[in-house]
């Protein structure tokens, strides 16, 4: 059997972890071991967690040092360089694997000659299963960094399973938003290979709060697209000397039309300067030039568009 490492990175969720670390207790395939690093909690998630894991020796739980940086991606990192396993996991602390969802991952894996598989997902919250994160046809996405890219394939990090061989090759960033890091880290892993699978089953239970992305970007667009176009551009720049330049386009591309879209609501956009030096890099010296242009006119006139638009032909 090869060995599973399982890494999640907590904070204040002493509420919750428990029953995530009892999902993985729980799972059929035995062979693995789960790292458990506390990005300094406040609530008694120490106390909760040292209890449960005190008479199970595949837990380990561990305090995140000093000289590692704050934040889930640091925690993810730092506990991937404590793990042992031929295959690695990132979940998070208040989600629920399903009984069968490290043995049907792995099975995929070996059966198959894979780098990675992916399972399935559906959210929840206190009334019961809800919608799935993506709605996408897994039996014929055809997996490819452009595909992750353009969102025409997506999955969370909790529902992949990679040979360590692959995971060794890359990193979450550290300093920018969890979701940012992850969407990078998988299209950095489809740039890598494509030797996986997407498993049409559900294998995963991802809990969804009030004070989440998925309420808070269903009640605030606004902020959604803020996000959108902040994801956008910091992709662009980790992946600058992995992507193709059109995938590095798309990207700028995207960040620039939401951006006028924010202004036209007089909602002044963020990185103006970055945005601009890649529009010179990628689309021209006359082009980065129009753009604060557009944005002003956004801002003041509510037009522009046509500008917008010439600059992502």
């Amino acid at each position: 059997m090869k060995k599973v490492s399982i890494v999640i990175a907590t904070y204040n969720r002493a509420h919750y972890i428990i029953d995530t670390l009892k999902s993985i207790q729980e799972q059929i395939y035995t062979d693995w071991e789960c790292i458990i690093i506390d990005d300094g909690s406040t609530d008694n998630t120490e106390a909760a967690v040292s209890n449960f894991i005190k008479f199970d020796k595949r837990f380990t739980y561990e305090l995140r040092p000093k000289e590692v940086s704050k934040g889930a991606n640091a925690c993810r990192n730092y506990g991937y360089r404590k793990s042992s396993g031929d295959l690695i996991k990132f979940f998070d602390s208040d989600d629920i694997m399903l009984p069968d969802h490290l043995k049907l991952l792995v099975s995929e894996i070996e059966k198959n000659n894979l780098d990675f598989a992916v399972g399935d997902c559906q959210n929840f919250d206190e009334n019961g299963l809800r919608e799935r994160p993506y709605e996408i046809n897994r039996k014929e996405a055809v997996l490819s960094a452009k595909n992750f890219l353009r969102f025409n394939v997506a999955w969370i990090t909790n529902d992949l399973l990679v040979k360590r061989e692959f995971a060794d090759q890359l990193k979450f960033a550290e300093g920018i938003k969890d979701q940012a890091s992850e969407y990078q880290y998988n299209i950095k892993l489809l740039y890598i290979t494509t030797k996986g699978k997407l498993i049409n089953q559900i294998l995963t239970h991802r809990r969804i709060h009030d004070d989440g992305f998925v309420v808070k970007a269903h009640k605030n667009r606004i902020w959604f697209d803020q996000m959108n176009a902040e994801l956008k551009l910091v992709t662009l720049k980790y992946l600058e000397g992995t992507a193709p330049v059109q995938d590095l386009k798309w990207l700028i591309s995207g960040h620039v039309q939401l951006n006028f879209k924010l202004a036209s609501q007089r909602i002044l956009p963020k990185y103006v300067g970055l945005a601009t030096s890649k529009i010179f890099k990628y689309h021209g010296l006359f082009k980065g030039l129009v753009y604060p242009l557009a944005l002003l006119s956004g801002l003041t006139l509510r037009r522009g568009y046509n500008l917008i638009k010439f600059i992502r032909t």
